[in-house]
């Protein structure tokens, strides 16, 4: 009776080892597969703009950086890159409400998020990584402009600018733009389009042009 009892506990214990190399396999595979579902998953950082602020983001460190952004508010948010050492804008647009985008930030430029509006804003970005050019021969590069569209008015103004956005700029407003010499805007009236500049040499950089100027010369350009 006894031998029999040892062998009753030593197959309890064999199965109970048994048992317990289950479960900590299973916990293996369980924490395993939630670390490789971590690891893919992006987390995206939060930030809430104040009114009528300005946020700088920089990573000093970096040989440039790409970072990918969402506009989680009911207003545009204006976004430019700008020097380091000058705070001269070298790049910048407007965007849109539930938009998103990527933007490329060189070496020696950090990112500017500003806020002109009366309430707070809500954006989240990421930083990805950059897709490697392909070498190729090009042309030389046509001159770029980077101004200022200005709103003056009380008026949306909605804008056209082909191939590469079209902004609504909101009532006493500006929007960062860098663009070449040679590329057009439109304004988009009643689903018209009118011309009402053309980039060129004469504009400054850091140039803030009056847009309801440009319509009125436009308009009254067609009435001629």
């Amino acid at each position: 009776m006894v031998a029999d009892f040892s062998d009753v506990i030593e197959e309890s214990n064999i199965r109970l080892y048994f048992s317990l190399m289950k479960k900590t396999l299973f916990l293996f595979l369980f924490s395993f597969s939630v670390l490789l579902g971590q690891n893919n998953k992006v987390e995206k950082s939060t930030l809430i703009i104040p009114p009528k602020q300005i946020i700088r983001i920089d990573y000093p460190l970096y040989q440039g950086f790409n970072v990918k952004l969402w506009n989680r508010s009911k207003f545009d948010l204006g976004i430019s890159a700008r020097d380091r050492k000058t705070d001269s804008l070298r790049k910048g647009f407007g965007l849109a409400k539930g938009g998103n985008t990527i933007l490329e930030v060189n070496k020696q430029l950090y990112l500017q998020l500003e806020n002109r509006f009366l309430a707070p804003l809500k954006v989240e970005f990421v930083l990805v990584k950059g897709t490697p050019r392909k070498k190729k021969i090009t042309a030389p590069l046509t001159p770029q402009r980077a101004f200022y569209l200005e709103n003056n008015t009380a008026q949306k103004l909605p804008l056209r600018i082909p191939g590469v956005m079209n902004p609504t700029l909101d009532p006493f407003s500006r929007s960062g733009v860098d663009l070449p010499n040679g590329q057009k805007i439109y304004l988009d009236l009643s689903g018209k389009r009118i011309l009402i500049l053309t980039v060129s040499d004469s504009i400054s950089q850091g140039d803030r042009i009056d847009v309801a100027s440009l319509i009125n010369m436009a308009l009254n350009k067609d009435k001629e």
